[in-house]
Formats: structure tokens, sequence, C-alpha cells
């Protein structure tokens, strides 16, 4: 019987976070297709817009996935208690802790599932679309923030407004010969294929010398530094995040030591997500036990939802502390978790 109640409330959290989840992710799309209808145009249309927000919809799921899943497993205890469920496991020997952690299962799953697929495929889609949506809507606020950028490699120079996933945007090529200028290349967009660079057949060639054919690609080394920028550390891959960070190690730059404590405070807050997941609940879920235990499912959610807003708030805090006083970003991120741990020890002596 304790298996089939264990195996009850890991589905019912686990339904339950997926649902809230699923709901924060609708209204988060509501929001965003209204922002969007203000760059409307005859090239963005209605329809390139519902298009935007369902591709981006997936990766966007992250941001939420903390109040999901605490939400979630709250819910579920919630009404386990008041249906008697957990009287009947706590009567059977199991200690408070084990039934939060038994119920945190699910929500846990789910966790490492949405980061897996966004590191495999959301985060590639939603990169996609945001590119096709900036080229597309050419709105002022893009032109503003993505100015063309000019690199210099041999005899050519290459200007760009964004580099993402190997993709060049905006892309305009010039080649120097002898001081003068003999060919150009521009289109919306190029390819990086192996450190060469492949523009449109359908790119805007000018030709300055009559012998001069344009090529099937283009040599050019992009420096690592040119493919990432303030604005796009957070859609960065796990992976590619540790690359960059590697790379700036040695720099005694002040600009590049602070470019990577942003670089840090990214991969660590991606990497520990599970973790500060799994403490949100545990801290909370204390709450079924103690001084909530005759309160409503409302009242329960309530204290949940301030609690993790405060949560968010206080990392956020720690973390830009941490980075202007340039000292280790990760402990500005494990603070908030190890606060949650010691809130979470004291909680469960006092059941």
């Amino acid at each position: 019987m304790i298996k089939t109640f264990n195996k009850y409330l890991i589905k019912r959290s686990l339904y339950f976070s997926f649902s809230i989840l699923i709901i924060f992710g609708i209204l988060d799309s509501i929001f965003t297709f209204i922002s969007e209808l203000e760059d409307i145009s005859s090239e963005y249309n209605i329809l390139d817009i519902c298009k935007y927000v369902a591709y981006s919809m997936p990766h966007r799921l992250i941001d939420f996935i903390e109040g999901a899943c605490l939400l979630g497993v709250m819910l579920s205890l919630g009404l386990s208690h008041q249906e008697g469920n957990l009287n009947v496991l706590r009567s059977a020997g199991e200690a408070p802790l084990k039934i939060v952690l038994i119920s945190s299962i699910g929500a846990f799953l789910l966790t490492i599932s949405l980061i897996i697929f966004d590191e495999i495929s959301f985060r590639n889609i939603y990169l996609d679309a945001q590119a096709n949506k900036n080229i597309l809507s050419k709105n002022e606020k893009y032109n503003k923030e993505n100015e063309i950028k000019w690199i210099k490699y041999r005899d050519s120079y290459l200007g760009f407004s964004e580099i993402i996933n190997e993709k060049i945007y905006q892309a305009k090529l010039i080649s120097i010969e002898n001081k003068k200028v003999a060919y150009s290349i521009q289109s919306d967009t190029a390819e990086i294929i192996d450190g060469d660079i492949f523009f449109e057949n359908e790119a805007l060639f000018k030709n300055f010398e009559n012998n001069i054919k344009r090529n099937q690609s283009e040599s050019f080394e992009i420096p690592y530094q040119s493919k990432i920028t303030f604005n796009n550390i957070n859609n960065l891959g796990i992976s590619e995040i540790n690359i960059y960070r590697i790379l700036f190690l040695n720099s005694d730059l002040e600009k590049d030591i602070l470019f990577k404590a942003h670089l840090d405070k990214v991969f660590y807050k991606k990497t520990l997500l599970p973790i500060s997941v799994l403490m949100l609940i545990i801290c909370f879920g204390s709450l079924i036990f103690t001084s909530l235990r005759e309160s409503t499912v409302g009242g329960r959610i309530i204290v949940a939802v301030v609690g993790a807003f405060i949560y968010k708030l206080f990392q956020d805090l720690t973390i830009g502390v941490f980075i202007s006083y340039g000292m280790p970003t990760v402990i500005g991120v494990i603070i908030p978790i190890f606060i949650l741990l010691i809130i979470s020890i004291i909680a469960y002596k006092r059941i």
C-alpha cells in the first residue's frame, strides 16, 4: 500500500507541475503575442507573429520551471493532506522529509528533462525564430541594439549584426586587394561551415575588378569574442558557455573578467537549477506538516509563491553583489540554496 501511495504522489506532482508549467507558458505566450503586435507590418504579419510565439514558447518554459514545480508539488501535497493520504503515510512510519522527497521526484525529472530538451532542441528553435523575427520586423529597437559590427581577417572585412548557432545575420564581406576594394558580398544570412563562410545564392555580389568571380565560400576566421554579447549569454548552451569560460579564464583585462563573471552566472544558474528546484520543494514542503497543516491549499500556494519570489530576488542580489566586488560568482548562486538548506533542517527538526 505504501508503494502505491508513493507512486500516486510522484504521478500527481508530475501532472500538476507539468500542467502549471504549460499554463505559465500559455500566459507568457499571450503577453508575448500582444507585445509583438507593436511591430506588425506587411513583412512581419500575424502569421509570422504566431510562428514566433509558438517556436519561442518551449525555450521560455525554462524561466518558469522553478515556480511550476514548487506549486505543483505544494498542490499535490496539499490535496493529499486533505484526502488523508499523508496521515496514512505518517502512520506507517514515513518521515515528512521522505514524503516530500518522494513527491519531488516527478518535478525533479520534469526539470532535468526540460533542461536536456532545451539544450538539444528548444534553444536552437528559439534562436532561429528570434533571428528570423528580427530580419522580418526590422524594428528600430533591434537595429539600435544590433548595429553592424566589423572585424578584420587578413585582407578582408566582415560586417554583421549578430552570430547565432554558426549563422551570420546581415552579413557583409569586403575583400581588399592592392589597397583597393576587389569585391563585396552582402546577404541577410550566411553560414559558417568548417571555418568558411557560405553566403546565400541570392546574395548581392559586387565586382570591382573585371577578372574576379564569386567563390562558393569565403575563408574568414571569426574570433570567439565576436560571436557572443551580453544580450545573448542567456541563450547559450551549457557546453558553449563552458567553452567561453575557459577562453576567458586566464585573461587579466577588466572587461574580460566582467564578461566571464556573467558567463559564470548563467552557467551555474543552469547547472544548479535542478538542485534549486529540489531545495525549494524541500523547504516549502515542510510547511505542509508544520504551521500550515490546517490552512487551505490556497494559503499554502500563496506562501510558496511569495517565498519563491523572495528567493529569486535574493539570489539575483547575491549574484550581483559578488560580480560587482569581483568575488566567485558560484558562491553568489549557492548562498540562497544553502540558506534554504539551513531553513529546511530547522523546520524538519521541529516536526
